[in-house]
Formats: C-alpha cells, sequence, structure tokens
C-alpha cells in the first residue's frame, strides 16, 4: 500500500512572509501517478519536499496509508525521492550506487546483490554494473538514480524534475521509460515537473499550481477540455490557448466589440463582460474584411513546424489579453499565409471557452 493525504498543507519560510503553499488539500491512491505542475516558484518542489519530510508544513498535515508522518522523519517514512542532479557517488560503481542505500539499512549481501540485479535488469543496466557515473550518459546516470530508489520497495516514489538535464530526444526516451516503469511496478508516484508535456503524457491525474494555490486537479484530457479557470487554460496547451475581451448581453456574445454571428450557444447568468479562450488550432483564417473575420491582425511570423505551421499574429492591444497582443493560430502548411499579410480570424463556436474577467473562474455554457 502507498496511499499519500495532504491535508490543509500550508508553508510560510518566516512568520510574517507570504504563504509558499495555501490549504492544499489532495489525496493521492495506492499505485497512481501524479504530477505536480506549475511555473516556477510556484511551490511544487515546496510541497514534494514536505511529503518526504525535508520541509516541515507550516500548518496541515502528511498521511501515508492513513497514518499521520507530518512528524516522522525522513528515513522513517519509507520513500524514495529521486532528484534533478542525481545525487551519485562518483567513486562507486553503478553497482554500489544502487545498492547504497541497502547497505545503510544493513540488507544481507546476498540480498542487496538479488535486488541490484533484478533492478539493472529492468532498467537495462546489467553490462554497466562495474563502470562509474563519469563513464555513462546522462540517461544512464538517470537510471542508476532511479535503480537506487528500486531497489528500497518503499511505498511511494517522489521525483523532482528529474529530466530536466537532458537533451531532448534523451528526455522523450526517458518520459517513456519512467512511465513505463511506473506501471510495471505500479508504484505510487509524485513527479515534478514545470514541464505541460511531461505533465500531460505522464499523469493519471496532473495538478496545477500558481502561486502556491491548486488551481485545478484533474487527469490531462480533462484539463485540457475543461479547464477551471483562465490560468490553467493557458497553462496547459501548447501554443497556449489566445485570450479575447469580450461580452454577453441580451442573448449575443461580442468580440472586440463585434457581434459574432450565428452563436447558437446560451451564457447562462453571464451579463457584461468575459473573456473568450481560443486553442489555436480552433481557428479559421478568413480575409480580414470577412463578416466571419472577429478579429484583424497582420502576420507577424510563420513557424513551419513539418505536420502543421504556427501563425503568429500582431493584434490591436486593446483586443486581445495577453502580451503585446500576441495571437497564434495553428493550420495546415499549405494554408499558411505570408508573413506581413493582413488577415481575419473566425473560430469554430462549439469549442469556445469562456471565463470571468476578474476572477478568470470558468463560466460554464
Amino acid at each position: 500500500m502507498g496511499s499519500i493525504s495532504l491535508s490543509g498543507i500550508t508553508k510560510r519560510f518566516t512568520d510574517e512572509g507570504p504563504e509558499a503553499l495555501s490549504t492544499v488539500d489532495l489525496d493521492i491512491e495506492d499505485g497512481e501517478f501524479v504530477v505536480l505542475v506549475g511555473p516556477s516558484g510556484c511551490g511544487k518542489t515546496t510541497l514534494l519536499r514536505i511529503v518526504a519530510g525535508l520541509e516541515s508544513a507550516t500548518e496541515g498535515h502528511v498521511l501515508i496509508d492513513g497514518k499521520d508522518v507530518s512528524n516522522v522523519r525522513p528515513g522513517d517514512r519509507d520513500i524514495a525521492m529521486v532528484f534533478q542532479n542525481y545525487a551519485l557517488f562518483p567513486h562507486l560503481t553503478v553497482e554500489e550506487n544502487i545498492g547504497f542505500g541497502l547497505r545503510v539499512r544493513r540488507t544481507s549481501k546476498a540480498q542487496r546483490r538479488q535486488r541490484v540485479q533484478e533492478a539493472a535488469e529492468l532498467l537495462g543496466l546489467e553490462d554497466y554494473l562495474t563502470r562509474r557515473p563519469g563513464e555513462l550518459s546522462g540517461g544512464q546516470r538517470q537510471r542508476v538514480a532511479m535503480g537506487r530508489a528500486i531497489v528500497r520497495h518503499p511505498v511511494a516514489f517522489l521525483m523532482d524534475e528529474p529530466l530536466s538535464n537532458l537533451d531532448a530526444k534523451l528526455r522523450v526516451e526517458m518520459r517513456a521509460e519512467i512511465s513505463r516503469l511506473q506501471r510495471t511496478l505500479t508504484a505510487t508516484t509524485i513527479y515534478v515537473t514545470h514541464d505541460q508535456t511531461e505533465a500531460m503524457t505522464m499523469g493519471d491525474r496532473v495538478v496545477v499550481l500558481d502561486e502556491g494555490v491548486v488551481q485545478q486537479v484533474d487527469p490531462p484530457a480533462e484539463l485540457y477540455r475543461n479547464p477551471a479557470n483562465s490560468f490553467v487554460a493557458r497553462f496547459i496547451g501548447a501554443p497556449m490557448m489566445n485570450m479575447l475581451y469580450g461580452s454577453w448581453s441580451r442573448g449575443q456574445l461580442h468580440v472586440a466589440d463585434r457581434p459574432v454571428d450565428e452563436f447558437k450557444r446560451v451564457l447562462d447568468h453571464v451579463d457584461g463582460d468575459l473573456l473568450v479562450g481560443i486553442r489555436p488550432e480552433h481557428i479559421r483564417i478568413v480575409a480580414s474584411d470577412s463578416r466571419q473575420a472577429v478579429v484583424s491582425g497582420r502576420v507577424a511570423l510563420v513557424e513551419h513546424l513539418g505536420k502543421e505551421a504556427q501563425v503568429h499574429l500582431d493584434v490591436d492591444e486593446k483586443l486581445t489579453a495577453a502580451t503585446a497582443g500576441s495571437f497564434v493560430a495553428t493550420v495546415d502548411p499549405a494554408e499558411a499565409p505570408a508573413e506581413g499579410t493582413m488577415i481575419g480570424i473566425g473560430f469554430d463556436h462549439d469549442k469556445a471557452h469562456f471565463f470571468e474577467t476578474s476572477s478568470g473562474l470558468s463560466i460554464n455554457s
């Protein structure tokens, strides 16, 4: 068993300082892979360290398998942590690094050798057991760090941005490797990353944090389809969701002060200003003077990415809730307009999202 429950976790580093974490409640089931994601400084690593016992919560409790471990030392929580920098001993061999924790716990030599061999086979390290970390690639060193955690048979794994030091190709390979390994071991895992692609491809559920506050906890597909607020909407998805200022009045949607013709949806309990969110893939490029053009803009840049092209537009800053009036559409490369041309933007009404301007909360239509 390896369930983890966080109840009312609040963290302040000084008595009068701001809250690094604010009343975090989270229940993680045995065998679940949960990813903590958010921008730098949002509190995700602090939360992981509190679970590990490396930091103490100012308020709240950490429960592992129903037992309150808030005041239990890190070494007695039966949790294994994989760090960003691998933390390998350069003078020890791969076999000695993997088995180091077992040796500290005075596990018998025979049992230690057996567990190390099992972990090495699982991670494809059988041929590297006599080498030292300096003779390994980045991906191999990361496997060694994971092997050291695996051999302990802990109740849960905690991973703090373990792939951030790898190049792009290795990150993709190790992302798949960690996912495969977690499913093989059926081990409860909390994984910290600032990379939303990692979060969306790896987690059973994703916890989105901003400024120490949990914004949403859901499976990846639900986060993308139904973001709880404008922060989640823009953080999850690449390129990020476009936001336009709009309003709803007397059964009519206006975007950028222009009525949106043939809008069939009804926004209940809404009267006044709102934010309209449109993902880049749900945008249609039309003539700038077309009736379907909700917004017009000049093409600033076209990025050709093989199967698609990303069209970056400069639009009036008064119309878009984004920095410097930026706006991105994803289109078929054959249909990409030339840079410098004026185009219009229409969008799929059924795929639009709506948010309150003040709170950013989602408006359900």
